[in-house]
């Protein structure tokens, strides 16, 4: 399967980053992915943490312009991370999307 893009954004006005998938669907079958986090609309740095270390290799970044992990996808179920960024006025919040696996 290509490489799933993500990208997290703060529009003005937003309490906190918005992902523009959420949740991150990999579909039955399509074995490892990749998934790669950009920073879009409001976000100078973004921080991805909580991913599972035995399904995703690297399970979380520091603050970074971009980041990418492989999902395992072997086994059905529906994973937790934490997005963190920073707002290219300074501020920074966190947010709870989701990543969902097919097997």
């Amino acid at each position: 399967m290509p490489p799933i893009d993500v990208v997290v954004s703060w529009p003005a006005g937003a309490s906190g980053p918005i992902v523009d998938r959420d949740p991150i669907t990999i579909p039955k079958g399509a074995g490892a992915t990749v998934i790669r986090w950009s920073c879009g609309e409001g976000v100078s740095r973004l921080q991805i943490t909580g991913l599972d270390p035995e399904v995703f290799s690297p399970a979380s970044s520091g603050m970074v312009p971009n980041f990418s992990t492989t999902d395992a996808n072997r086994v059905p179920g529906t994973y937790t991370y934490s997005v963190g960024a920073t707002r290219t006025s300074g501020a920074r919040t966190e947010s709870d999307p989701r990543i969902t696996n097919g097997g």
